[in-house]
């Protein structure tokens, strides 16, 4: 596999495991959806999206199911020289919230997983398949969410966007609507801010030099993994 002419920068489609993936939730991207963002005060660390508010198809999802995810895996572009290498999160917040605040609970993330030779980042087994299946928590209550889906490039991650205004890690942040059915009318769980989370890292590496791989802390708290109240 030739890795270095693959982008994995933006999702292209989401669909129902086993079906069909299509762009119908994905909310459209105000950047070139192939370039990163490196500000870590930025706005457009939540969705680069143009609007929170676009009229976009929910998908429609039973809690406790899985979805699957599909980003772009053709050539480069001119923002890229190679596909991102690093970990994925994957984050809720309430439709209604217009992502905005302390609304975002992440419930899902990869770093390096395996054992041995058979280890891999996130980005790695996206490669593999082509796609990533999630499953949506059976917790998740009824309604209407935004699903913010993240790769984190670390190849410059050993600085902070501080010490150099080109390094830094690289986010590749996409957001979709579901319509979530369940019986459950619980509220998301351990919600923050994006913005306050992501701020920390201005100053400080998200990989400092020496850290073994999947030995750090991803931004914001550890994804919630608890059954309904």
């Amino acid at each position: 596999m030739a890795l270095s002419v693959k982008s994995l920068t933006h999702v292209t489609g989401v669909g129902l495991e086993g079906k069909s993936a299509t762009a119908d939730a994905l909310l459209p991207a105000e950047l070139h959806p192939r370039m990163p963002v490196i500000d870590v005060q930025s706005t457009d660390l939540i969705c680069r999206t143009s609007s929170m508010s676009a009229k976009v198809k929910p998908l429609v999802v039973e809690a406790g199911t899985n979805i699957g995810i599909v980003w772009d895996t053709k050539n480069t572009s001119p923002y890229t020289d190679a596909h991102p290498n690093g970990p994925c999160t994957f984050w809720l917040a309430p439709y209604a919230s217009k992502g905005t605040g302390p609304v975002w609970s992440k419930f899902q993330e990869f770093k390096f997983e395996g054992s041995d030779d058979s280890a891999e980042w996130c980005t790695s087994k996206i490669l593999d398949k082509g796609y990533y299946v999630l499953n949506i928590p059976a917790y998740i209550g009824k309604g209407k969410y935004y699903l913010r889906t993240e790769i984190i490039d670390i190849t410059d991650a050993q600085k902070s966007n501080y010490e150099d205004f080109t390094a830094g890690p690289r986010f590749h942040s996409n957001c979709m609507v579901l319509e979530v059915t369940s019986n459950s009318t619980a509220p998301l769980k351990n919600p923050v801010s994006i913005l306050d989370v992501y701020k920390k890292l201005y100053k400080t590496p998200l990989f400092p030099k020496g850290t073994p791989n999947g030995k750090f802390a991803l931004p914001g708290p550890a994804p919630y993994s608890g059954d309904a109240e």
